[in-house]
């Protein structure tokens, strides 16, 4: 069986404690905390059983990250679309996918990258 000293930094204990030390504490950290005046904002059960959600309520925040979740999407197309402009088009009679369009972007940058690199001196 090892040392509890090679376990001592899983318990963030300084090298002047040990195990033993820290188990045996005569108050924990929670104790220490209530003794200083704080109070904790965790609903007692009581008053948990009043605040449980409703089913209207959890359908209406469902409904809202829905249309948040859509209109993010639709951002997104919006800029794909947007990018899949300055582009050029090589003939193709369909539209790039997504991938598509971030690899021909990637490559259309490169290539502008060399021809501007190619007239300096």
């Amino acid at each position: 069986m090892e040392s509890v000293d090679a376990y001592s930094y899983l318990y963030m204990l300084g090298p002047q404690q040990n195990l033993a030390d820290w188990t045996t504490s005569s108050t924990s950290s929670y104790d220490s905390y209530h003794e200083e005046g704080y109070q904790s904002t965790s609903p007692t059960p009581s008053e948990r059983s009043k605040s449980r959600v409703t089913p209207v309520v959890l359908r209406k925040r469902r409904l809202a990250a829905n249309a948040r979740e859509r209109r993010r999407m639709q951002n997104l197309n919006q800029a794909f679309d947007r990018l899949r402009t300055f582009l050029p088009q090589l003939g193709q009679d369909r539209q790039l996918s997504k991938y598509e369009t971030l690899q021909m972007a990637q490559t259309y940058i490169s290539a502008l990258y060399d021809l501007l690199d190619q007239r300096q001196p």
